[in-house]
């Protein structure tokens, strides 16, 4: 299961590039952040998806106490970043299950452990994903002379609900990512009734990637007063929400950055290709602030900082990531139509913090055009490959990531290939020797090296269609970064995996004491 997910990673990637690479991140320099030490911090492990067939143990750092921080300060405490992070991996789908129905038993687990009660997950967190499903879950603890609420969306192993990521909508906000804040906010407000939760509540909400985005949303929601028919008294400084790595979701036509969503905040890893999707250039962003995680050209003492972060990334025992972690060896390229050569261009500097953005901002505004130009000639081909791809409908075999980068490298590097496409850039609508065909061919034979038996042939053709349309484009316009975005493949993928954010929150955060507590 891992090799085949992280493959159409890959491969979704491949096809939806003006998706995974869009622009509106607010990059700034790392933190700040507070250390404040909890000394009655308590040391517990939790299991959590890893995206394999199993699931691995980490470790967090908890105290009630962390209630005492104040949301809107100035700058989050990176203790309590950690442990939120913690509740937003147990909330992800548990592979150690026997049926959907105990997909958030590491959620339930956690809370357990954590002292909370009353636990209670959402239809969407017991059966099978829909593709526009979300899960969510909740459990309550009574703390002093309030009520506390912990609340986890899923992140991952939700299958179909990739289909419901790529459902942007005409206008307004994100339309699935909008639906399933309804759908979480109403879950809420009959956990608050079956419980009898009266007076005084703080509430803990952590999601990743999507659960984040779904997050966002609801706790914009809630300091609108979503909850108040409830009778609950929640305040401003009462609801703690931290998302990792997610999407955007929020119309930016709203006053997403105004003071009263000072208590959201999104950490964001600046290589990671994802929470850029949404596209800013069709309108959106998301509420609250963000805080970025240490980056080349971002931080300063990088080079320290990011061999402390490696020392704890690879010792996790739930190491997604094959291979090395290669965020920072990113490296522009260059087609040289007139003699057939792909060369690296050693005398760019840019970091693949620099070229996301700017790749998405020309894809949307040359290639896609517009929001309702995405939804008419991309949406429907993203959703239903999405929808059979990831529901685990159509591969067989024993399919590699890997295997498929290295093959699209290679290829693409041939002398053939090259000359092929030099001779598309002189007669790049031809039917025969064209951009499309050439392009057709180099996927079809990448996906052949790689060893991958699809069992739906119309399904396959529907991604050749998309992807064919997004890469010949981008060649025919702006064909440096076409083979850039191609020979980097694997570091677009590898930045999001959870282990990522893990190793950079653990690195800072004074309660971690060295690769012993990775698990």
């Amino acid at each position: 299961m891992k090799q085949i997910k992280k493959a159409l990673a890959v491969l979704i990637t491949m096809a939806m590039m003006f998706c995974l690479l869009a622009g509106g991140i607010e990059a700034a320099a790392t933190g700040p952040y507070t250390t404040e030490t909890f000394r009655n911090a308590k040391r517990y492990t939790f299991m959590h998806n890893a995206g394999d067939e199993k699931d691995y143990k980490s470790v967090m750092y908890y105290t009630d106490d962390y209630f005492t921080l104040d949301p809107t300060a100035s700058a989050p405490n990176i203790s309590f970043m950690s442990a939120s992070y913690a509740l937003s991996l147990a909330a992800m789908q548990s592979n150690d299950k026997a049926s959907y129905a105990q997909g958030s038993q590491n959620l339930r687990n956690l809370l357990k452990k954590l002292g909370y009660k009353n636990f209670t997950a959402n239809e969407g967190f017991t059966t099978k994903p829909t593709s526009n499903s979300i899960g969510v879950a909740a459990a309550c603890k009574k703390v002093k002379d309030y009520t506390v609420i912990a609340v986890g969306l899923r992140g991952a192993g939700y299958e179909r609900e990739w289909a419901g990521n790529f459902n942007l909508g005409r206008y307004g906000e994100h339309d699935d990512f909008a639906s399933n804040k309804t759908k979480t906010l109403k879950f809420l407000k009959q956990f608050i009734k079956d419980n009898q939760i009266k007076g005084h509540v703080k509430i803990w909400m952590a999601g990743y990637s999507r659960g984040g985005a779904v997050g966002n949303l609801v706790a914009a929601a809630i300091d609108d007063g979503a909850l108040k028919s409830t009778g609950i008294k929640v305040g401003q400084k009462d609801l703690y929400a931290m998302f990792y790595e997610p999407p955007q979701g929020a119309d930016a036509t709203k006053d997403l950055k105004s003071k009263r969503y000072n208590n959201i905040w999104s950490f964001i890893n600046l290589y990671d290709a994802v929470p850029l999707f949404a596209m800013s250039e069709f309108g959106f962003g998301r509420y609250g602030r963000v805080w970025n995680y240490p980056s080349k050209n971002t931080t300063e003492n990088y080079a320290a900082k990011l061999k402390t972060f490696k020392k704890l990334f690879y010792a996790q025992t739930s190491h997604e990531v094959e291979g090395d972690y290669t965020a920072d060896d990113f490296q522009m390229y260059k087609l040289d139509l007139a003699n057939g050569i792909i060369a690296e261009d050693t005398k760019s500097k840019k970091t693949l913090a620099e070229f996301g953005p700017e790749m998405t901002h020309f894809m949307c505004t040359t290639l896609i055009g517009s929001r309702d130009n995405f939804v008419n000639e991309y949406e429907n081909y993203a959703r239903a490959i999405c929808t059979i791809f990831f529901g685990n409908d159509i591969l067989t075999g024993t399919e590699s990531a890997d295997g498929f980068q290295k093959a699209l490298r290679e290829n693409l590097k041939e002398e053939s290939m090259a000359s092929r496409l030099a001779r598309a850039a002189k007669t790049p609508y031809d039917t025969t020797y064209g951009f499309n065909t050439v392009v057709r061919d180099l996927i079809l034979e990448s996906v052949n090296d790689a060893g991958f038996y699809v069992a739906d042939p119309v399904t396959l053709a529907d991604f050749i269609t998309v992807a064919v349309k997004v890469v010949a484009g981008l060649l025919l316009f702006n064909p440096d970064m076409a083979v850039t975005a191609i020979m980097n493949g694997s570091s677009l993928i590898n930045c999001h995996y959870p282990e990522v954010s893990f190793a950079w929150l653990m690195s800072m955060d004074p309660n971690y004491n060295g690769v012993k507590d990775c698990y």
